[in-house]
């Protein structure tokens, strides 16, 4: 039994890499740019960070479709058809990652190009903001690719996960949305016109953030599906808690752990690396702390 494990583990490695190279070129045919020549001949750090965002969202993609597989009582020549689906889940859901970079593009970051920031302007603070879209993003699709719509359901079926991990997405992006209109709302300066002057810090902070909401985003949608209304409360309800904990913690950086000055005032006036990378983290670990305590 101990050798079938290891075989089925070094099987998913493969597989896993199978998809990033894969996930590589579907990332190269949608890009209007050409990604090699701006990593390795005009090494660009802008496109570099947000590449990083996009190959960690394939694996937490693969990952929610990988760890859903039952090792009980399995028997070998499930192997094929088992891999088959779940390379079939991440792929689909490479394509919707893709998806989400041009929503992003079109209704979060609208007021200024992310092609001419990341490529003509080396905008780190924009690749701050596409890594964490991605991230983001992953964590949503990952959990409804992950959760598991039981047999006795009305609407159960051979591609129900798949339809129930394509509502959470729309919907995750949907909340992506609206928390960047609310973040806008609670912060003192311009998050658009900051990340377009090439603010890095302003860039990693939002970008962090939203990586804090895709974790408690991926708390309702990894859950079991039981029932359509209780899932959407269930969503709806971490939506809230996410806008109203980040306002929270917001201010508990601003009074709390950086009481001498102002966090906007050091993003925006100092543009303070620092002070976004605490908002961030301090962000990011009270999600967790969220994800793992309700």
């Amino acid at each position: 039994m101990e050798w079938l494990d290891l075989g089925i583990s070094l099987s998913y490695v493969v597989l896993g890499a199978v998809v990033l190279i894969i996930a590589k070129l579907i990332n190269d045919l949608l890009t209007p740019y050409h990604l090699d020549t701006e990593l390795t001949v005009n090494d660009n750090p802008a496109v570099g960070l947000s590449l990083t965002g996009y190959y960690a969202g394939v694996i937490i993609i693969f990952l929610g479709a990988a760890l859903g597989f039952e090792e009980g009582d399995f028997l070998f020549d499930q192997l094929i058809p088992e891999m088959a689906l779940d390379a079939t889940y991440a792929l689909g859901g490479i394509i919707l990652l893709n998806l989400g970079r041009k929503i992003l593009d079109r209704m979060v970051l609208r007021q200024f190009s992310i092609y001419k920031e990341l490529v003509q302007d080396r905008n780190v603070g924009t690749g701050a903001v596409l890594f964490g879209s991605y991230v983001a993003t992953a964590l949503i699709l990952a959990g409804g690719i992950y959760g598991e719509v039981p047999p006795e359901a009305a609407f159960a079926g051979p591609w129900t996960g798949a339809i129930t991990a394509l509502c959470y997405f729309f919907t995750g992006q949907i909340t992506l949305i609206l928390f960047s209109v609310f973040y806008q709302r609670i912060t003192k300066y311009d998050i658009h016109e900051e990340i377009e002057k090439d603010n890095v810090a302003a860039g990693v902070a939002f970008g962090g953030n939203m990586i804090a909401l895709g974790i408690l985003l991926l708390k309702a949608s990894a859950h079991h599906f039981e029932s359509l209304q209780a899932s959407v409360m269930e969503y709806l309800t971490l939506a809230f808690i996410g806008f109203i904990i980040l306002f929270l913690i917001r201010q508990l950086v601003d009074h709390a752990l950086l009481p001498k000055t102002s966090i906007a005032h050091e993003i925006a006036v100092d543009r303070n690396l620092g002070a976004a990378w605490i908002e961030s983290i301090v962000a990011i670990g009270m999600a967790a702390v969220i994800y793992f305590m309700i």
